[in-house]
């Protein structure tokens, strides 16, 4: 009986620290892969805040959608939402696009679209409104011009 606790007694000494060190190497590999996701999302946002490289911003919502929205889809709709926004705006302010047409092609709306269907439509629908009241008071516009102010 004293044969088997003393083989029992080496065995432990062995495996205790072996296991240890498996759950201390697993632990850290985690800790590891949150700080790596963590830098990864930092430097996408870093991309997405630079309008002016309308590419890289593509680019890195594209790749924060794969790596990140399936766990969080609300933040990076938000997110999206948010970057289609200033593009939008900054479209608005130059005065030269279409917005219909920058919904069509935009990356932001199309991951939008996929993680908040719902909010999606709506922006079209409202941009949709806008684009044809801007289109009628033009037409009112001219139309007042080329009657000299009667109508």
């Amino acid at each position: 009986m004293a044969g088997f606790w003393d083989f029992l007694s080496k065995i432990s000494i062995v495996a205790i620290p072996v296991v240890l060190g498996w759950f201390l190497n697993v632990g850290s590999q985690r800790i590891a892969d949150s700080i790596e996701t963590r830098n990864f999302i930092q430097s996408m946002i870093e991309q997405l805040s630079d309008p002016s490289r309308k590419a890289r911003q593509d680019i890195a919502l594209i790749l924060l959608n794969e790596y990140v929205g399936k766990e969080q889809p609300e933040m990076v709709a938000k997110i999206a939402e948010i970057v289609f926004d200033e593009n939008m705006d900054q479209l608005v302010r130059k005065g030269n696009g279409d917005p219909l047409l920058e919904i069509q092609g935009s990356t932001a709306f199309e991951v939008l679209s996929e993680l908040n269907p719902e909010r999606a439509k709506q922006i079209r629908e409202t941009t949709q409104q806008r684009v044809l009241a801007a289109l009628l008071d033009e037409v009112n516009v001219r139309q007042v011009k080329s009657t000299g102010g009667v109508q």
